[in-house]
């Protein structure tokens, strides 16, 4: 976070839910997490590539892939970033990590099946995989000051810079 970043204090699930409902401009249009966006469609398209290029209409789940993910990253990860305070942070975690993976994959699925696509099962299985664990640790992150958006927020170049030794910190037990 940049100097002058408010900092929030920590809040029950249902109150950040509330706060969410309440003020949707502010966290799915002010807040819209574009790094989240860009970021998630960059990787996940990449990852779909791998699992699914090969035949005719590859590509075209490529690039639905690719728009989907840049369309829906930045609600998800407004989302995420208005649940990176919430307590306790067990439950919350396993909210971010059940709860939004199925409503995003229920999207993803009805938009690969619009037109033939390729390999659309193969593709299914390894974004559902990816999700479960994007989306913790995204959520970590945003714990963590990294990839927000918004009032506060610092640069993502800021946020890469400082990626691996925060990630060092959450899984190698250090705090970064």
């Amino acid at each position: 976070m940049t100097a002058g970043a408010r900092v929030l204090e920590p809040e029950s699930i249902g109150a950040a839910a509330c706060r969410v409902i309440a003020h949707p401009w502010q966290t799915f249009v002010r807040d819209w997490n574009w790094k989240a966006a860009l970021l998630s469609a960059l990787f996940r398209a990449m990852l779909f590539s791998a699992a699914t290029l090969r035949g005719p209409g590859a590509m075209r789940g490529v690039w639905i892939e690719l728009l989907f993910r840049l369309a829906i990253g930045g609600f998800w990860g407004s989302l995420l970033q208005a649940f990176r305070r919430a307590r306790p942070a067990w439950l919350a975690g396993l909210c971010v990590t059940l709860l939004l993976p199925g409503a995003a994959h229920t999207l993803e699925f009805l938009a690969l099946t619009a037109g033939p696509a390729a390999h659309i099962v193969t593709g299914m299985i390894v974004s559902i995989a990816v999700s479960v664990g994007s989306l913790l640790v995204n959520w970590l992150l945003m714990r963590n000051g990294l990839l927000l958006a918004g009032a506060g927020s610092g640069r993502l170049r800021d946020d890469l810079r400082r990626l691996p030794a925060v990630l060092r910190g959450m899984f190698g037990g250090q705090r970064a």
